[in-house]
């Protein structure tokens, strides 16, 4: 099993490295096939493992017992690693296939709350230390961008030198008065890349007092530009934000590059850092470890999900706790034709796609337990009578066999419910641009009630309901067609005929936005998505083979970026 992540993590590893060339040649749909490729490059072994664990231990392979011993020898093995986390989370993505039907062991699995990470100073630290004072800022920036070997031609590094320095210069005078009072800066060494973006990380120190900087690099045709430098750290949060695809950053040790990241982004728990660098399935792990956790400290109930029930899901989450439980249904609504399979078949499409800052990351989860007297007596309701066939009791336990978690957000009808006319018209409009980015993505969300969408807590809006989510090639976009006579218009019956993939984008207006200022501000910025021209115009950049940009900042704020070219 060890040898086994071994050999993964060094594929894992491979295929990271190749984002560099990519983001040199500019092989942006390689790109993609990459970030897909890599990402189901951890099921793969976990398979093959689990094939080789049965051969070996033959009739005892699901034996409490051996495993009992096996998890001290694998714990032994992995003892002085750096990596252990991860290496034992890959022990527990092994066990839990064998024991598929079972609720979480800690007698048999790596689930220990109080474990530390190692503290000692790694070998080879992520980062590479510049001192301020050594020389002029500009000499250190040509120096810090030389450390990286970049092979790609720069449009104006001069110039982009020039600026970075002058906004280190503004940003430590208002921070602390002059520049000399700053002790260094430290830059992780690795790039982190993703769809069309290059990043590069680090912070600048005085004391105990930390400024992180984030420099986008964007490749154009005629060269690379630094195309902006963040310091706000709502601005980083943003940048590894659960609603974007993982980075391909290619780090020695992950486990000494989330302590590096985490002071940066204190509000982020280490399962979301960990996910943002690709290591999502130890992700899962940290994240049962962080809720198992929380319950054991707190007291707080387990209460349904805000928002208005769905016809799908069964929602609930815990008051203190920023993340929601989804649970499919036994019987859907009549309006919704499929099954559980493609419920599920949408949510792990969506951890395969690239989320470009607008769908919120999903994990799926097996045989989670909770104190039944946590559940208040609705929540435990619904969920036995209308999740029977997912939810059961055993003991003082409740048992969910299957379920997703997300990010907790307001949901959009909500929130424009609690917030005043000018703070409305601003999320409506990037409710628009969530409805037009996922379209540049090849998304279309299916159901785009206000209901379904969440506003996090930068204000930005995100689509998190994604079980009518498909390609936009699978649906038809059509105009309705004009009326044979005037009494067909006010018969209130359609005139025309759809068929099941039709999709009309002139009925949109009749929902998405009600009626008043916040609709008027909506479509002076998005009239365009009720035609089925805009629709079918990104069916065809899709069709092309065009990938649109996404960046999670903006040019105006940080004085040298942009969002969507």
């Amino acid at each position: 099993m060890r040898n086994d992540f071994d050999e993964f993590h060094v594929e894992f590893k491979a295929m990271t490295r190749r984002a560099g060339d990519i983001f040199a040649r500019r092989a942006w749909v390689e790109g993609q096939e990459l970030s897909i490729t890599r990402l189901d490059l951890y099921r793969h072994y976990v398979s093959r493992t689990e094939d080789r664990v049965k051969d070996i231990l033959k009739t005892k392979f699901r034996d409490r017992a051996t495993w009992r011993i096996l998890k001290l020898k694998f714990a032994e093995l992995v003892a002085e690693r750096r990596d252990g986390p991860i290496v034992e989370s890959f022990f527990n993505s092994v066990l839990r296939k064998l024991f598929i039907n079972e609720g979480i062991d800690e007698e048999i699995e790596f689930i220990d709350f109080e474990r530390k990470v190692l503290q000692t100073n790694p070998n080879e630290p992520v980062y590479k230390r510049f001192y301020l004072g050594s020389d002029n800022l500009e000499t250190i920036w040509s120096r810090i961008l030389r450390s990286y070997g970049f092979t790609f031609k720069f449009r104006d590094l001069e110039g982009d030198i020039e600026r970075i320095a002058n906004a280190i210069r503004k940003q430590v005078v208002e921070r602390f008065g002059r520049l000399e009072e700053v002790d260094q800066m430290d830059m992780i060494t690795s790039v982190f890349y993703r769809n069309k973006g290059a990043y590069l990380v680090g912070k600048i120190t005085k004391g105990n007092i930390q400024i992180p900087i984030v420099l986008p690099l964007v490749h154009f045709e005629d060269g690379v530009i630094i195309d902006g430098v963040l310091f706000s750290k709502n601005d980083i949060s943003i940048v590894f934000s659960f609603t974007r695809s993982y980075f391909l950053v290619d780090a020695e040790s992950p486990v000494d590059l989330i302590h590096f990241l985490r002071p940066l982004m204190k509000h982020k728990n280490l399962s979301e850092l960990y996910a943002s660098i690709g290591y999502n399935r130890h992700s899962k792990t940290v994240f049962l470890k962080e809720l198992y956790r929380h319950l054991s400290v707190s007291d707080d109930k387990i209460v349904a999900a805000p928002g208005i029930k769905g016809m799908v899901m069964v929602v609930f989450t815990l008051t203190n706790f920023n993340v929601v439980f989804k649970v499919i249904r036994d019987r859907f609504g009549p309006t919704k034709n499929f099954g559980r399979q493609h419920v599920i078949d949408c949510y792990r499409l969506v951890f395969m796609h690239d989320r470009v800052g607008r769908l919120a990351d999903a994990m799926e989860y097996e045989y989670l337990e909770f104190e039944k007297a946590r559940i208040s007596d609705e929540t435990l309701h619904e969920l036995l009578v209308e999740c029977s066939e997912t939810c059961f009791v055993e003991g003082d336990k409740v048992v969910v066999k299957h379920l997703f978690t997300e990010r907790k957000l307001v949901p959009l009808n909500l929130y424009l419910e609690m917030v005043d006319e000018e703070k409305g018209k601003e999320v409506v409009i990037d409710y628009g641009n969530a409805v037009r980015e996922l379209a540049a993505a090849n998304i279309f969300p299916g159901d785009l009630l206000l209901k379904n969408f969440g506003v996090t807590r930068h204000g930005r809006v995100v689509f998190y309901d994604y079980d009518e989510l498909c390609f936009l090639d699978q649906v038809n976009f059509r105009t309705i067609p004009p009326p044979r006579h005037p009494e067909q218009l006010y018969s209130g019956e359609a005139w025309y005929t759809a068929e099941e993939n039709d999709v009309f984008p002139e009925e949109f207006a009749a929902f998405m936005v009600p009626r008043g200022p916040l609709k008027d501000a909506f479509m002076k910025h998005h009239a365009d998505l009720f035609t089925a021209k805009f629709w079918r115009d990104m069916q065809e950049l899709h069709k092309n083979g065009q990938v649109v940009d996404f960046f999670p900042y903006k040019r105006g704020k940080v004085k040298l970026g942009f969002s969507i070219q």
